[in-house]
């Protein structure tokens, strides 16, 4: 009987070691059949302000002062390009297991998202990006995907209170198409 503990102990420190050599190394990129690298945006793998991943509303902070950070050559190269940007949205976690920089251009209708200080993508500000920076994270959020592969998100924003107003947002592949007001 002692011999089969050992063993069970044996192979459960086996299979630990094994998980845990391999932890967070997700592609960064989807590599079709002819390894054609292809950037994806990332999401975020808690889009509510649930206190446990996310204590506060506000998404996105404003920037007002030059940014002077330590900065990647592709992170200089994008403010050179582009600008200082609007906002900033700092280290939030993805489905993917890697934790996400963002930078936003309102005007300019672009933001960007860096992994480790290294541009991972680039591309237009949805509607669900706008969303994000002037209301902040959702009290309540809802995904799903359908056969189609659209992608369907409902966004809850209801104050503290049970009895205060709210406004709820819905997007279908991160573009708005519903909203509406309760009480």
């Amino acid at each position: 009987m002692m011999k089969s503990l050992w063993g069970g102990i044996v192979v459960a420190l086996a299979v630990t070691l094994a998980g845990c050599g391999n932890a967070n190394r997700q592609p960064r990129y989807d590599v079709p059949a002819p390894l054609e690298i292809k950037p994806f945006k990332r999401e975020a793998a808690h889009e509510r302000q649930d206190y446990i991943f996310t204590m506060k509303r506000e998404a996105y902070s404003k920037v007002t002062e030059p940014m002077r950070a330590r900065m990647s050559p592709s992170q200089k190269a994008l403010l050179e390009r582009h600008g200082q940007p609007d906002y900033v949205r700092r280290g939030f976690h993805a489905t993917t297991g890697e934790t996400v920089d963002e930078w936003a251009w309102w005007d300019r209708d672009v933001i960007a998202q860096f992994v480790q200080r290294e541009l991972v993508w680039e591309g237009k500000l949805t509607d669900m990006d706008r969303t994000r920076i002037r209301y902040g994270y959702p009290r309540r959020s809802w995904s799903q995907t359908y056969e189609s592969g659209v992608k369907r998100d409902l966004w809850d924003y209801q104050g503290l209170m049970v009895d205060t107003q709210g406004s709820i947002f819905s997007f279908a592949d991160e573009k708005l198409v519903y909203t509406s007001r309760y009480q």
